[in-house]
């Protein structure tokens, strides 16, 4: 009597695999890039980061404020101007105060420091606008479903500090986690972020 196979059916005895894969069937292998945009084989944030360097070997200084940024530095025109204070306590994190205060100013400092480098205020427009749109995009629409402020801290960090660390690469502007904090409560003096 002779057995019928099908012809999905795999038979396999005696495997044995150094490097690669073994599979019954097929091997599906997809390939996710994600956040590290390339251009000519470098970042965008790499590519600027060259350019720094060479601002610096050259010592270019630069007297205007780039219009990106500027963008970031001036209130937003859409809004009431509210100190900070009182934008955490309208958003309930009050709590936050010291910490936002103490990362903006250091944040602004920084900012300040190498206001005289075009190539730097691209860099910090670059990361300020990837603040802006991953807290709009991912924080701000779930501020008022009414979790507690420990959830959105996650949040905070998931979306944003984590990202930017990754992007910063080699970190010449040595951008902490204070600081890209810095950059959320700079945004929201600024009325670029709201809490609530």
């Amino acid at each position: 009597m002779t057995e019928k196979h099908n012809k999905n059916d795999v038979i396999q005895t005696n495997n044995t695999i150094a490097n690669g894969d073994i599979a019954g069937r097929d091997i599906n292998k997809p390939v996710y890039n994600i956040g590290r945009v390339s251009f000519g084989g470098h970042s965008q944030l790499e590519r600027l980061y060259a350019r720094l360097e060479k601002e610096k070997s050259e010592s270019a200084v630069f007297n205007e404020i780039v219009e990106e940024l500027l963008h970031f530095k001036k209130y937003a025109t859409d809004t009431e101007i509210l100190g900070i204070e009182k934008k955490l306590e309208n958003g309930n994190r009050l709590e936050y105060l010291n910490f936002a205060e103490k990362s903006k100013e250091k944040f602004a400092k920084k900012l300040l420091i190498n206001e005289h480098s075009e190539t730097a205020q691209f860099i910090y427009a670059f990361l300020l606008a990837k603040v802006y749109t991953s807290f709009e995009t991912n924080i701000y629409p779930r501020l008022n479903e009414g979790h507690p402020n420990e959830f959105i801290n996650q949040l905070v960090s998931e979306y944003i500090v984590r990202p930017l660390e990754d992007i910063l690469g080699d970190n010449l502007l040595r951008i902490y986690d204070d600081e890209i904090n810095g950059m959320i409560y700079f945004l929201t003096g600024n009325c670029h972020i709201k809490w609530n």
